[in-house]
């Protein structure tokens, strides 16, 4: 009998925690017939991105006539948000089956292994069953000592590099950039989706060193429906040209269009994700840096113009949150602090936000503590539905999950 989604969940959950290293992956891996062996790889690094360019790539792919898993992080509403098949998400039934069998493994030989090293393991087992050829993994923390490290790809995707979990990774964009290119192996290829000088010269010293192979960045000048969100419409593009390099040859043109509606369709929860309510707009971004923070913002006003702005912040204790204020003070016309969705002990309390940055809006009115996210988002409504203006969610992923959470609800 197998185990019901709801007892997997739970017990992933209990098992949520950072631990570095490969010993339990790899043997984790072994117990289940290495099902990374009869996978190409292709490993998504970076800082901001990387689950909207791994969508992207796995669409390309797809179309290309290569059939292909794709395997995602953070979920935000769903554990099956980590997991797709061939451009769909796994259902209830079949995550819990195939993690299941991997808390199984684990557990059975003693192997202390953390919820992203089962879920990392479950989903390279599904996509080997369903016999897919391509494997697009999203890097959790880094590359160097990362899970989906464990895997060898064969391609590995940089994003781009900006200050993150600089605890992990180190404090500068040279540091970090080492660590995420850390995973690129002799014969692999190595796409970049960023000219930053930084990042390419370490790139290359990189490839060098081990005998791989580097695609620099290159705009290629394409437009599509998703133009008006830059961030999102440059992720669809990297995804699909590191899908060409992959596949050898150019997209023809029905399998690009047909990329891009699938990439199109699958929009993951909290990226430039677009609601209404009582005719003001209401936009939930996961922007967890300040890199992210002002590409979501420069996407806000491309949109909306110079339109009052309420910004609705919460965020995770490793991140640093005054430099991330400093970007949502010089556009906020009301500012609201909340509390993250499911981050349990690393969010951040915004009772201690206000006490410790006392953050201002534009007007330098305090900032408002409202620490749930639902009644956050009806305060920010309520400001807006008299200023005709627009609420953007914002800080951390773990934020946007409450208010959408509450959205669904309405």
């Amino acid at each position: 009998m197998h185990p019901s989604y709801k007892a997997v969940c739970e017990e992933l959950d209990l098992r949520r925690r950072i631990a570095l290293g490969f010993k339990r992956i790899t043997a984790l891996l072994k117990l289940l017939g290495d099902p990374q062996r009869s996978l190409r790889i292709v490993q998504i690094v970076g800082t901001n991105g990387k689950g909207t360019t791994a969508v992207a790539l796995a669409s390309a792919l797809e179309a290309g006539g290569q059939p292909c898993g794709t395997y995602l992080s953070p979920h935000l509403l769903s554990y099956t948000e980590r997991i797709m098949l061939r451009g769909h998400f796994v259902s209830e039934e079949e995550f819990a089956t195939a993690m299941g069998k991997a808390i199984e493994a684990a557990d059975a030989n003693g192997i202390p292994a953390t919820q992203f090293e089962l879920l990392t393991a479950g989903a390279l087992t599904m996509f080997r069953e369903a016999g897919l050829s391509w494997a697009v993994l999203e890097a959790g923390l880094g590359a160097r000592h990362d899970a989906t490290s464990a895997a060898m790809p064969q391609a590995v995707v940089l994003t781009n590099v900006s200050l993150d979990h600089t605890e992990y990774l180190g404090d500068t964009v040279e540091k970090i950039a080492e660590e995420k290119l850390a995973s690129v192996r002799y014969g692999a290829v190595l796409v970049l989706g960023t000219d930053d000088y930084r990042v390419v010269r370490i790139a290359k010293r990189r490839v060098a060193q081990i005998g791989a192979r580097i695609v620099e960045y290159e705009e290629t000048g394409e437009q599509d429906e998703a133009g008006d969100v830059p961030y999102l419409a440059f992720n669809d593009r990297l995804g699909r040209r590191a899908a060409e390099v992959l596949l050898g040859r150019a997209l023809q043109p029905d399998e690009r269009v047909m990329a891009q509606e699938a990439a199109r369709e699958v929009r993951l929860p909290a990226r430039f994700e677009v609601h209404q309510i009582h005719g003001v707009p209401i936009i939930v971004d996961g922007g967890h840096n300040p890199e992210g923070l002002k590409a979501a913002l420069r996407a806000v006003r491309g949109r909306h113009g110079d339109r009052p702005l309420a910004i609705v912040f919460g965020a995770l204790k490793d991140k640093n949150i005054g430099s991330m204020l400093d970007v949502v003070e010089r556009e906020a016309h009301a500012l609201i602090l909340t509390r993250p969705a499911d981050a349990d002990e690393r969010g951040m309390d915004p009772r201690r936000i206000e006490e410790e940055c006392r953050p201002q809006d534009v007007g330098e009115r305090r900032a408002q503590v409202v620490s749930d996210a639902g009644n956050a988002l009806r305060v920010a409504i309520e400001e807006m539905e008299k200023a005709g203006g627009v609420v953007l969610i914002t800080g951390s992923l773990y934020a946007g999950a409450g208010v959408l959470r509450w959205l669904r609800g309405q």
